[in-house]
């Protein structure tokens, strides 16, 4: 299987696993650089594209170096911004740190929500339990507008969507779920669309056939199934999103507790 990689602005490859391995192990890329092969509908961080390269057979036991990816002993390691990170990396951790760029390391916690920043990839923890995530990521598109222009919905629900679509606000995060709740979510989705098509199809055959049992009935299940399901598919949401950061609801208070303080 062959892979592109993209660094320092350009696309390489292709390379193969092995090969795309080595460049890990060697700090050339890491874990979040995006990477592509055919049959992927977009670029995605290598460990959201398939799992972690292992650490080699007989390598140290330690931890992985969040910018290079390397497993290391914890003594070869050094502690910043909450990751850990080598001698080889700390120079340009520290200078992407310095230029307000998006990192594995760009986390913190206030109150019940998340602070981080666009484009960032998540621990390899579910955020909903706090479980290994075993390299799963999901991608995950927010959007956030202040809650002043839903009075919009007094003038017009036209005018209130055209507006919302223009003042929105977008990130994008990579979060880690469990196979627990990645399973929840198929589940709500699978039941969230099957209640809406369903419920569409009993209103529309009640209105044919005059039965007005029939169509409450569909309405009754477009409603409760759309928002059980919903419920069900839910993972995080976005509370504020500005020009640098997001606030992000919906993360297990475990997850949440191993982060630092938001200090503004």
């Amino acid at each position: 299987m062959d892979w592109f990689y993209a660094l320092n602005g350009e696309r390489l490859g292709p390379v193969t696993d092995s090969q795309l391995d080595e460049l890990v192990r060697s700090g050339s890329i890491n874990t979040a650089t995006l990477v592509w092969r055919e049959g992927m509908a977009n670029w995605q961080p290598l460990d959201a594209a398939r799992p972690v390269v292992p650490p080699a057979p007989g390598a140290p036991a330690g931890n992985a170096c969040a910018e290079c990816g390397r497993i290391l002993p914890q003594q070869d390691l050094i502690r910043l911004n909450n990751c850990w990170i080598c001698a080889q990396c700390k120079p340009v951790f520290l200078q992407r740190l310095g230029e307000g760029a998006a990192m594995p390391g760009s986390f913190w916690r206030t109150g019940k929500r998340l602070v981080t920043r666009s484009e960032t990839v998540f621990p390899d923890r579910c955020v909903k339990c706090n479980a290994p995530a075993n390299g799963f990521r999901l991608k995950r598109v927010l959007y956030w507008q202040h809650p002043a222009y839903y009075l919009l919905l007094i003038i017009n629900v036209l005018i209130l969507i055209i507006v919302v679509l223009i003042v929105r606000k977008k990130a994008t995060v990579h979060i880690g779920l469990c196979d627990r709740h990645r399973a929840a979510r198929k589940q709500g989705m699978i039941i969230g669309w099957t209640s809406l098509l369903v419920g569409i199809v009993l209103i529309i055959a009640g209105a044919l056939a005059n039965s007005g049992w029939t169509a409450v009935a569909g309405g009754g299940l477009l409603l409760v199934g759309g928002i059980y399901g919903a419920v069900r598919a839910r993972t995080v949401a976005a509370a504020k999103i500005d020009k640098q950061n997001v606030w992000i609801s919906g993360c297990h208070k475990d997850f949440l507790a191993e982060l630092p303080e938001w200090s503004g």
